[in-house]
């Protein structure tokens, strides 16, 4: 048997498994934006919970601060 013969089926094969090593990335990149989400929805519900009850900045004072003009 040639090496040719045992190396054909491998290369076939290849292009699909790089496909899906490709589409594996996509799905763990799109699972640590969620995972980042969750993260930044648990922390500003904390920070919900802990400035409950205090008094918010007004939003003349926070326009002044940055500059913003509306």
């Amino acid at each position: 048997m040639s090496t040719a013969t045992i190396k054909s089926p491998a290369i076939r094969r290849r292009p699909r498994l790089d496909r899906q090593i490709a589409q594996a990335k996509i799905v763990l990149r799109e699972l640590r934006d969620t995972l980042e989400d969750l993260d930044d929805r648990r922390e500003l519900a904390r920070a919900k919970q802990r400035n409950a009850g205090k008094r918010g900045t007004d939003w003349e004072s926070v326009k002044t601060e940055l500059g913003f003009e509306f």
